[in-house]
């Protein structure tokens, strides 16, 4: 079961990162280099929070959980989500870079790059728009991802688009709940992605 880390404070710094899944054949003696686009390219996200008491900070403890992933906010800056209405997936047997959906307010604009949740199977799953488009008048849209669906989503499963998470295991490094003479402590961590 995933532990839900809290929305604030907002991190310092979050630096998110393809891990890629794709093949690239580099010939012997030259030519032309190949990409292959497969399945299971995911993120990962390197996190730092404020400067924050020691106390404060123990709400953060469960990034240490070494069986459970944890589930993050994905801070957008100076992007306004707005009312994207309650999107589902609309259809079951979807694959593929294309994600169909409805259920968003009328002509609902989603940006270029633009972070979204799917949630599936009792997991999470970020993705990221590769083109800006709107949602119809009925509130439908067919979404192009940066990367390939690394599920078949069911019918009617949930999108997070307001306030996108990403799941996954939390890795700590060995400094990361150092704590100053003053009793501070600036956690830093990574939340990768399962598949």
């Amino acid at each position: 079961m995933a532990i839900a880390l809290p929305d604030t404070p907002f991190p310092a710094s979050m630096t998110p990162r393809l891990v890629t899944g794709r093949a690239e054949l580099r010939p012997a003696f030259g030519g032309d280099v190949q990409r292959l686009n497969r399945v299971g390219s995911r993120f990962a996200i390197d996190v730092t929070l404020p400067v924050m008491t020691y106390a404060q900070a123990q709400d953060w403890s469960d990034i240490n959980d070494e069986t459970d992933t944890v589930t993050m906010q994905i801070v957008q800056p100076g992007l306004n989500t707005g009312a994207p209405g309650t999107p589902l997936v609309n259809g079951a047997g979807q694959s593929g870079t294309t994600l169909i959906l409805d259920g968003l307010t009328p002509y609902y604009v989603l940006r270029k790059n633009q972070w979204i949740s799917v949630s599936t199977g009792g997991r999470l799953y970020a993705y990221r728009v590769k083109t800006e488009v709107a949602a119809s008048a009925g509130g439908a849209v067919s979404v192009v991802l940066t990367t390939m669906l690394r599920v078949s989503p069911a019918d009617n499963s949930p999108v997070q688009i307001a306030a996108p998470r990403i799941e996954g295991f939390a890795t700590v490094p060995d400094d990361a709940w150092a704590t100053n003479t003053a009793g501070h402590v600036a956690l830093s961590f990574t939340i990768e992605e399962r598949g």
